[in-house]
């Protein structure tokens, strides 16, 4: 009797495993179907403005991440090891930043508000880490600094700092108008397993609570990278956030200034010109 029962349940259970195995993987099929095909790119509107947003944010964690960026935030010894490694003998040329512009690289005050920027020999968008590394490479005779290491984050972050204060002025004209426009589109174009888009989160539902987080506008995204980041306990760039999000979406991640990410940081970059900029800043 005990074996006959026991055929029946395996009878009953091998085609509700054959259901849920076709039935997860005709939904995968589906999802994968609609990033594969160019879903159409939604146009959402703003949930609220970037003053409401701040009311928000203001009233679930207060002012302290303020407070921190501008008495004990933990990157400004970055900037301290950016501004000697500005004025480091590197390469094979026997020269530094400050061979090119001048003692401490003063002479870059300002030249982060213009970045990114098109950059004609790259045929595409040149971005601020990039062109250090570019400047290494080609000027120097130095090997290029790996991106996200600690050495790299600080000489951007100092070259960066030179212009605090200073408003945003990217520029979009001429050939620069088809990356914006490719950046766009990877902000507002679903995909990955969840069929999400950047747009969903930081234009639809900005302001709102994804569990216990407070979903940022899109407003003031670029201005203040790089910076530290209390959730990951370290300094980091835009970048680096960018490819948290993908994650988070089961988007497959891009490498670190692959065109994807240069033309999506051109693209958020420009929605904050205007606004100045003020590193290191400091986020949750």
């Amino acid at each position: 009797m005990s074996k006959k029962i026991s055929i029946l349940l395996k009878m009953l259970v091998f085609p509700a495993a054959v259901m849920l195995v076709t039935g997860t993987l005709g939904s995968m099929t589906g999802a994968q179907a609609a990033t594969q095909s160019g879903s159409k790119i939604e146009q959402l509107t703003q949930s609220m403005s970037y003053a409401e947003y701040q009311k928000r944010y203001e009233k679930y964690y207060g002012n302290f991440t303020a407070q921190m960026a501008e008495n004990g935030n933990p990157a400004d010894f970055l900037i301290d090891d950016g501004k000697d490694l500005a004025n480091k003998v590197v390469g094979s040329k026997g020269k530094s930043c400050a061979s090119c512009h001048g003692k401490d690289a003063l002479k870059l005050k300002g030249a982060a508000t213009t970045f990114p920027k098109y950059n004609a020999k790259l045929k595409g968008v040149m971005t601020l880490a990039l062109q250090i590394n570019t400047c290494l490479k080609n000027q120097m005779g130095a090997k290029p600094l790996k991106y996200e290491s600690y050495d790299q984050l600080a000489l951007t972050l100092y070259v960066k700092s030179l212009s605090n204060g200073m408003p945003i002025q990217v520029s979009i004209d001429g050939p620069a108008k088809p990356f914006y426009e490719k950046g766009k589109i990877a902000y507002y174009k679903r995909h990955g397993q969840l069929n999400f888009s950047c747009a969903i989160c930081h234009v639809k539902y900005a302001g709102y609570k994804a569990r216990s987080n407070l979903i940022s506008n899109n407003k003031h995204h670029a201005d203040h990278w790089p910076c530290y980041r209390l959730k990951w306990g370290k300094t980091g760039s835009l970048q680096r956030r960018f490819r948290g999000c993908m994650k988070n979406m089961r988007v497959k991640k891009p490498p670190f200034q692959s065109e994807e990410l240069r033309n999506l940081e051109l693209y958020l970059t420009y929605i904050d010109n205007g606004d100045r900029i003020q590193v290191p800043g400091m986020r949750m």
